[in-house]
């Protein structure tokens, strides 16, 4: 009798111990699981802040392309008509629509696409032969920001060649305004007929590239009417 006891009182303790094993198993697989999901977290927070981050520097680098694009318009309100009939390089102007201009350098490897030298290097960054002519921006870098932000514009009038309006083709457009002809007052059919007069003005393209922190670059391209 005594020996059966102590025969059973060993598989108890044998199957207590074979429990408490599994248990152990089941607890560090759980461990490992738990460890896994917190790794996954804070890569996820990490991955979100960068994203975040890179979305912010991306707003600032497209808000200081907006005030080179002001300064730009500037240019051409101050410019005499008769300097925006001819190219002035050093001021990135143009006064031809330059239909083959690749601003962004993405336009695969054409080899008759014209490039911007935004860099100021004399284009290096396209390898020779993938490109026809190299462009070049407004010499001076403008900085903003307290220079944590820096731009360069280009504009290209929107006319088949250089020269005045009345020897080329210019993209214009259709607007019409009504003058009383001599007569003051409401326009109507007892004071005469109202004269017709057509307004042209020409388009021009204003296309900026800008740098923010991180490497970040922005692009925005701008129409205005002169």
């Amino acid at each position: 009798m005594f020996d059966r006891q102590i025969v059973r009182g060993a598989q108890r303790s044998a199957a207590h111990g074979a429990q408490r094993g599994i248990s152990l198993l089941f607890a560090l697989m759980a461990l490992v699981v738990i460890s896994l999901a917190a790794v996954a977290l804070v890569r996820s927070v990490d991955t979100s802040s960068l994203v975040i981050g890179n979305l912010g520097f991306k707003q600032d680098a497209t808000a200081a392309a907006s005030q080179a694009a002001e300064q730009a318009v500037t240019y051409l309100n101050a410019a005499a008509p008769a300097t925006l009939e001819q190219d002035v390089i050093a001021s990135g102007y143009y006064a031809a629509s330059r239909d083959a201009l690749d601003v962004t350098g993405q336009r695969s490897t054409s080899a008759s696409r014209d490039v911007v030298d935004w860099n100021q290097d004399g284009c290096k960054l396209y390898a020779t032969g993938t490109y026809a002519n190299c462009v070049k921006p407004v010499n001076t870098e403008i900085s903003l920001n307290s220079g944590a932000n820096k731009a360069r514009y280009i504009i290209t009038r929107l006319c088949s060649a250089v020269g005045a309006p009345s020897a080329v083709d210019c993209a214009t457009p259709l607007g019409s305004a009504l003058t009383g002809g001599g007569n003051k007052g409401a326009v109507d059919y007892s004071h005469g007929k109202a004269d017709v007069k057509v307004v042209n003005a020409q388009y021009y393209r204003i296309v900026v590239r800008s740098t923010s922190a991180r490497g970040t670059v922005s692009f925005t391209e701008t129409m205005v009417q002169r």
